[in-house]
């Protein structure tokens, strides 16, 4: 009995053990300083990646990101309700399609949004549909957020080598900042990888405000 006992304690410890792993590996680490690197000013600097501030932002939240991503999708409304709450912020998206040919239809679409100004539209829709995004949900999702289908069609087919080498860039920046995968963010001048929630996400702020100017 007392052995039973004892094989059950430990296969419990294992499974808590195992548990905590997975819920470590899930977090964000606390912060990697990169400071204002040559990388870091190409990063912030790319005058073909999506950008919105208001008047007076103090801290720029860069995140790379990919449509298919399940943390991505899971996370965006986190970050969507600081972004709303917090007038201060400067934020850059970086599409960075690095699962498969459906995430590389998105981002691209996606950039070609920016054209008509309409990029977190389609962003923003990309990110909460159910369905699978190939072109014809993406057809779709474009007249659903107000956008003009037939101009992105003909955007994109314009200016399709642009948009190739706009993406390209996003994969270099990110390989040139080690990143892993996605949901992958700059704020400030720390890196963080992985999932980050609004609390999370509002921790990061606060400390990049409190960290003295590069």
């Amino acid at each position: 009995m007392a052995e039973r006992t004892s094989r059950l304690m430990l296969a419990l410890a294992v499974l808590a053990g195992v548990g905590l792993m997975l819920a470590l590996r899930s977090l964000p680490p606390p912060g990697q300083e990169v400071g204002l690197t040559p990388v870091v000013r190409a990063v912030l600097e790319d005058p073909g990646s999506p950008a919105f501030a208001h008047p007076g932002a103090d801290v720029t939240v860069v995140v790379f990101t990919d449509y298919q991503c399940p943390i991505c999708r899971a996370t965006e409304p986190a970050l969507d309700r600081v972004l709303a709450a917090d007038p201060r912020i400067r934020v850059i998206y970086k599409d960075w399609p690095i699962l498969g040919d459906r995430s590389r239809i998105a981002a691209r679409a996606a950039l070609a949004a920016q054209r008509q100004g309409r990029y977190r539209q389609l962003h923003h829709a990309m990110m909460a549909s159910p369905r699978p995004l190939d072109v014809a949900a993406i057809a779709d999702l474009a007249r659903a957020a107000g956008l003009d289908e037939p101009r992105l069609q003909a955007d994109l087919a314009r200016d399709g080598a642009a948009i190739d080498a706009q993406l390209a860039r996003h994969a270099f920046q990110a390989w040139s900042l080690g990143l892993r995968g996605t949901p992958a963010y700059l704020v400030g001048p720390y890196l963080l990888q992985g999932r980050m929630g609004e609390a999370a996400l509002r921790r990061a702020l606060a400390r990049a405000r409190t960290s003295p100017p590069a």
